[in-house]
């Protein structure tokens, strides 16, 4: 994303939900973006003030990676004027400390010498150094460490969409339920971080929620009843909720200490309204997780210890209930389900059934080491695309290779998943990682963009890859700008592996008449049959077309045939004429 806008002559940051508007020379209401040369720059990039070894418990973070160790880091400046804040002598802080620069790329190379399985952001506010955390998340992805953010919780929209497949799990302080404390006493406004809240939901970021039971400011009944309530109602029932013991600090040295009772009432609230994970934080007061079924002790915690752990594949052993968190896997979320195809196993078992009472072999078909494969609903295309699937499925993988174009994001090069698995309503698939990080390490214009994998081209293949290469990992691979020529390299070196399969994503033309998409689409399938890549430029058109003309480019230097297999359109399903999208399959690869 960029990190902010033009508007009547000011750059309005785009960092947390202040929205500043700043003339030239001007900092920000953290202290630490300031708009230079009309553009807002955060100054406090590779320039930490706070840098520690934590366990993940200490976040507190109970249902993500338990018995792990987060690298810890934050800056100077914060969003917010907490009166009680412990870490003051940060978030308070405006004068930055630029004698020592670290990079994201060492700031990574500590966490793996030091075997951290994640990256937290935290100490000061973690939104208004995004552009630093979000270059330190990326490079971790690519070894498999995973990004955390402890936050009050008022970020942007745009950052928060931002964070999508690349921040794991948030923990935000929910410091209070009363609008006006909020607008008075910390900063921001309440109605902001309850939404924010949901969208970190919506976007699949792990969420716990934490709030500091200050004496006479924020612990009547009434207002811990609205919280846990809200946690529930909005966040679900087995969202972690952290009720954390004040002590006196900063300006609010002349409040007590928040009493155990106080803290005990805060906790039966919670379970009476219907939480089934509410911890008491921070005083040494033993922390269980018990199975929500069953009611099996899972994990017993004392301080930032734990004492025990029998949870296997995130779920209790005794029973098999799934326990709800993030435990040593990360997913590649589902993103089109229920839309370009179905969110339910039965019916798409259903479909493809029905796809395969629809045709009959004439020939033997090419033994395929490659498909071409269209991606637009199932009612579309899925005909289509189980056919290529269908006929290629004789000879077992060991990885399925993926590659499509964005339709979303713009950006150059290739960007491929760097999750433990992707998930499909057919049951989750095993991301070969290794095989991944091999294609980055090897190809300086791959990289792992988050965003670029919320992407229907790939992900509408995943159930036809989970149904009929049951035993295959896969590897999804996304491409924005790029040369087909390059391209080209890595799926040469795919093709040459005998452990690999791969599908080429891509519909025809688009929006033409019928007739002139039979015309255009005709010239595509002949340049694909007869490998002839001038063709290609005589009128053909597809939104994959990169990935195509990479495809037939190696096909021809390593003498592979091509097959095509079936050509459908639009038309065939809504009798539009004006307005027709064209589909077809092909297999390549060598006669039997």
């Amino acid at each position: 994303m960029k990190y902010y806008k033009e508007e009547n002559g000011k750059q309005i940051c785009l960092l947390c939900s202040y929205y500043c508007h700043l003339k030239p020379n001007q900092i920000g209401i953290c202290g630490v973006n300031k708009n230079i040369d009309n553009k807002i720059e955060c100054l406090v990039y590779g320039h930490i003030s706070a840098f520690n070894i934590d366990p993940i418990e200490k976040k507190p973070l109970y249902h993500f990676l338990p018995n792990s160790k987060s690298l810890s880091l934050g800056t100077v400046g914060c969003n917010f004027k907490c009166s009680f804040c412990q870490n003051h002598g940060i978030s308070q802080e405006k004068n930055i400390d630029k004698s020592r620069y670290i990079s994201p790329k060492e700031i990574v190379q500590i966490a793996l010498n030091k075997k951290c399985e994640s990256i937290s952001y935290t100490y000061n506010e973690p939104t208004i150094f995004y552009p630093f955390a979000k270059d330190i998340a990326l490079e971790a992805k690519k070894f498999g460490i995973k990004s955390v953010f402890v936050t009050n919780g008022f970020e942007s929209s745009e950052v928060i969409e931002d964070m999508k497949g690349l921040i794991d799990a948030v923990n935000v302080d929910l410091k209070s339920f009363n609008e006006n404390y909020y607008k008075k006493e910390l900063g921001g406004n309440l109605q902001q971080v309850l939404e924010n809240l949901i969208h970190f939901k919506k976007n699949n970021i792990w969420v716990e929620v934490t709030t500091l039971v200050i004496p006479t400011k924020n612990d009547s009944k009434e207002e811990l009843y609205k919280i846990a309530n809200f946690i529930k109602q909005n966040l679900g029932e087995e969202t972690p909720w952290h009720i954390s013991a004040f002590h006196p600090d900063y300006k609010e040295l002349s409040l007590n200490n928040t009493p155990f009772e106080k803290l005990k009432e805060a906790f039966d609230i919670g379970k009476k309204v219907g939480l089934k994970n509410v911890y008491i934080g921070n005083i040494g007061y033993e922390n269980n997780t018990y199975c929500s079924f069953c009611n099996e002790l899972l994990l017993s915690r004392e301080y930032y210890k734990i004492k025990k752990n029998i949870v296997k594949n995130a779920s209790c052993p005794k029973c098999k209930t799934k326990l709800q968190g993030v435990f040593n896997m990360s997913t590649r979320a589902k993103a089109v389900a229920g839309t370009f195809y179905p969110n339910s196993k039965e019916e798409i078992l259903k479909y493809i059934q029905h796809f395969n009472n629809g045709f009959k072999i004439k020939q033997e078909p090419l033994n395929a080491k490659a498909i071409i494969s269209p991606h637009a609903g199932y009612i579309y295309s899925g005909f289509t695309a189980n056919l290529a699937f269908n006929l290629a499925s004789k000879q077992e993988y060991k990885t399925v290779v993926v590659i499509g174009p964005s339709h979303k994001v713009y950006f150059e090069g290739c960007s491929v998943a760097l999750y433990d698995e992707y998930e499909t309503p057919l049951g989750n698939i095993e991301v070969d990682l290794k095989y991944s990080l091999n294609l980055v390490d090897k190809y300086s214009w791959c990289d792992f963009l988050p965003s670029a994998h919320l992407e229907h081209s790939t992900e509408t293949q995943a159930p036809f890859i989970k149904h009929y290469f049951k035993n295959s990992k896969i590897v999804e691979i996304v491409y924005g700008k790029i040369d087909f020529n390059l391209l080209a390299l890595l799926i040469e070196d795919i093709l040459k592996n005998k452990d690999t399969f791969l599908v080429i994503s891509t519909d025809l033309s688009h929006f033409y008449t019928l007739s002139e998409a039979n015309k255009k689409d005709n010239i595509c399938l002949n340049a694909i049959a007869k490998k002839d890549m001038q063709l290609f430029d005589s009128g053909a058109e597809a939104c994959g077309m990169i990935g195509v003309k990479a495809l037939i480019k190696s096909a021809i230097n390593l003498k592979l045939e091509t097959e095509i297999l079936h050509y459908c359109t639009s038309y065939d399903k809504t009798k539009d004429n004006s307005k027709v999208v064209g589909y077809a399959a092909a297999l390549i690869g060598n006669k039997n």
